[in-house]
C-alpha cells in the first residue's frame, strides 16, 4: 500500500480561521460555475463500471499518472504519482472534467469539515491515498482507492478523525474563496440585526434568501448544518464556518 512516490510534506499552512471573512462586494466569479457535488459524484461513480477501474482490477505502483499540482499555494509543475496516489489524481481530474487545477494542502483536524466530494485524502501517515465519494459526517467519508491490496476498491468507509488512520493531507480542485481580495475580518459572534441576507454554498448555490428578519447573522446561521458558507449582506460577502 505504501506509495513509492512520496507525497511532499507541507508545512506552515495556517489553521482554518473560524470567523467571518469579508472577501468582496459581490460573489466571486467562480461561484457562478456549474461545478457541483452531485455532478462530481456522478462522474466518479460512473468509473465504477469502466474497464480498468472496476472492483478488484489490479493496480499497483507501476500505474503512473502525471498532472499539474500546486503545493501549499506554490505551483509545482507536473508531478508524477504512482499506485494509490496516481489513481486518486486520475479520478480527481476526471471528476472535475479536467477544468480545475489540483492543489494540495496540509491536513489538520480543524479542516476536516472543508473536505468535499471529489477531494483526495492522504492517510496512513503519508502512506496511502483515497478519493472521497461521499461524506457521512464532518470526519467520516466513503472512498474509492487503488493499490489497496494491489487492487482497485470502492466503498470503504473511513473515519478521518481516528488517529489510527493517520490523516495527513488533502488534495482538492474546488476553487478557493481566498482567491478574492480580503478586506477585513468580522467575528462570527456578530449579533447586529440584519435586514436582508443571502446564504450560498461554496459552489455558489443559493440556500436562503431572508428579508426583513431583524435577526443576527449568528442566529440565521445556527439554523443551518455545520459547514462552510458564503453570506451576502448588503454590499459585503462573508465566508463563514458555521460550527463549534
Amino acid at each position: 500500500m505504501k506509495n513509492q512516490y512520496a507525497w511532499r510534506s507541507i508545512k506552515g499552512l495556517h489553521r482554518v480561521i473560524l470567523s467571518l471573512i469579508v472577501i468582496a462586494s459581490i460573489l466571486p466569479s467562480w461561484a457562478q460555475t456549474s461545478l457541483n457535488e452531485q455532478e462530481v459524484y456522478n462522474r466518479l461513480i460512473s468509473r465504477k463500471t469502466q474497464e480498468g477501474y472496476t472492483e478488484g482490477t489490479p493496480w499497483d505502483n507501476s500505474h503512473l499518472y502525471k498532472n499539474k499540482v500546486t503545493f501549499d499555494g506554490i505551483p509545482a509543475g507536473y508531478y508524477t504519482g504512482g499506485g494509490c496516489f496516481g489513481f486518486m489524481m486520475d479520478m480527481m481530474e476526471y471528476a472535475s472534467n479536467y477544468e480545475y487545477p489540483i492543489r494540495i494542502i496540509e491536513g489538520t483536524y480543524d479542516n476536516l469539515p472543508v473536505i468535499r466530494v471529489g477531494d483526495g485524502v492522504r492517510l496512513n501517515n503519508d502512506g496511502h491515498s483515497v478519493v472521497v465519494l461521499e461524506k457521512i459526517s464532518d470526519h467520516k467519508v466513503i472512498v474509492a482507492e487503488a493499490n489497496y491490496g494491489g487492487k482497485v476498491h470502492w466503498g470503504r468507509e473511513i473515519d478521518l478523525a481516528a488517529e489510527y488512520n493517520g490523516f495527513t493531507n488533502i488534495a482538492t480542485f474546488w476553487p478557493e474563496v481566498s482567491n478574492t481580495i480580503a478586506t477585513g475580518i468580522t467575528d462570527l459572534d456578530n449579533d447586529s440585526p440584519i435586514r436582508e441576507v443571502r446564504i450560498y454554498s461554496l459552489n455558489g448555490t443559493q440556500i436562503k434568501h431572508i428579508q426583513q428578519t431583524g435577526l443576527s447573522i449568528k442566529t440565521v446561521l445556527s439554523e443551518l448544518p455545520k459547514g462552510f458558507y458564503l453570506v451576502k449582506e448588503a454590499t459585503k460577502t462573508y465566508k463563514v464556518y458555521n460550527g463549534e
